[in-house]
């Protein structure tokens, strides 16, 4: 029974770990299928990231609470989640956009930027206001298929904000000209988070009996 206790706990961790992950690489798959680009702000993005790689910091936690050494695992919730802060963009940081290449996202923004009439120009990929006072900068992620639109702008927060979401309505509202074709990336991310997932299932199909027992023996 120690040994099926043991094996439970394994079947659950792993499950916890490839879990988001496979969910991950499956939605950015079928988002990558799509015929349209697709737009989140960089904060929720960084949020659904972490999310997706937390879990993977819970390893150590049976061994430490079988320890007893719960002040070391209160020390590092207090260090992820000070990271995490740290670490979370603005909500005035810009924009991920997904399902597009370099060329067609600079394409977008700097048609959205002409349509509001900022005075500015491009520096390779970064386009700096003619006062100086906002930078969009541009970084794409190939094996993704994502741009990341990262925004410098030294308004007030109210002004700041203001301006990036009409840039958005306004890149946001160029989509609907874009059809294109499912990408190969896409497919691959569709099979590899398909195949992520068929893991965690194998395994709790073969341990199903120590599952229901422990679960029987939790609530019974």
């Amino acid at each position: 029974m120690l040994a099926g206790g043991y094996q439970v706990v394994d079947v659950l961790m792993l499950v916890l770990c490839i879990g988001p992950v496979a969910s991950y690489f499956l939605t950015l798959g079928l988002v990558n299928s799509h015929a349209r680009p697709w737009l989140i702000s960089s904060r929720s993005d960084f949020v659904s990231l972490t999310s997706v790689l937390i879990p993977l910091l819970i390893w150590p936690l049976p061994m430490l609470a079988t320890g007893g050494q719960w002040w070391l695992l209160i020390a590092a919730a207090v260090v992820v989640t000070a990271v995490f802060i740290r670490m979370l963009p603005a909500a005035t940081a810009g924009f991920v956009i997904y399902n597009i290449s370099a060329r067609r996202c600079r394409f977008l923004v700097s048609d959205a930027i002409n349509a509001m009439a900022w005075a500015g120009k491009w520096d390779d990929n970064a386009w700096r206001a003619a006062d100086g006072r906002m930078t969009i900068t541009l970084r794409a992620l190939p094996p993704l298929r994502n741009v990341t639109v990262h925004i410098e702008s030294a308004a007030n927060h109210a002004a700041a904000a203001r301006r990036i979401q009409a840039l958005r309505v306004e890149i946001e509202d160029r989509f609907h000209s874009v059809s294109q074709m499912p990408s190969t990336m896409g497919a691959c991310l569709v099979m590899l988070g398909v195949g992520l997932m068929i893991i965690p299932m194998w395994m709790v199909s073969r341990h199903i009996d120590d599952l229901v027992d422990a679960m029987s023996h939790l609530f019974g």
